[in-house]
């Protein structure tokens, strides 16, 4: 039986594969990448962030399911099409705001994901892979966003 803070194989897996459309983008930016020119790495870069940004809330939306108590639920449900709504805002506003939303919204979900590990809401290698993965997000859309900014 393997310990409650190891991530499952596949989560991990599939969680890093997840980063590849990031580390793609943000490298976009930086260095000549064949197939993807600066401007659509922007583009894709920010499409992909707000998919993924609504992919957390969803998983939100099912921690509620399982929460037995009514106002915790409710909680629950409404907080968690936050991350949605802001992915999908994030796409109606100038690149640079966008970014900065994206970004904002990856590190606030991140933070209610662990804090909920550490209450005993979710599994405890859950905040770790969830860590892991904000930072690789993160760090891609931030260079997306440098870029914006000094050119």
């Amino acid at each position: 039986m393997k310990p409650a803070s190891q991530i499952p194989p596949s989560a991990l897996v599939l969680g890093l594969a997840g980063l590849l459309p990031f580390l793609a983008c943000g490298l976009s930016q930086w260095t000549d990448i064949p197939l993807l020119p600066p401007a659509d790495g922007l583009r894709f870069g920010m499409a992909y962030g707000a998919v993924i940004l609504s992919f957390l809330g969803g998983i939100r939306w099912g921690t509620g399911l399982s929460t037995p108590e009514e106002s915790g639920q409710q909680f629950e449900f409404a907080f968690s099409v936050v991350s949605s709504l802001m992915g999908w805002v994030s796409l109606l506003l100038s690149p640079l705001l966008g970014l900065a939303l994206l970004i904002a919204g990856f590190l606030l979900q991140s933070l209610w994901d662990v804090l909920s590990v550490e209450r005993g809401r979710l599994p405890q290698w859950f905040g770790r892979l969830r860590m892991l993965l904000t930072v690789g997000a993160v760090l891609s859309l931030a260079a997306i966003l440098v870029r914006l900014v000094i050119s």
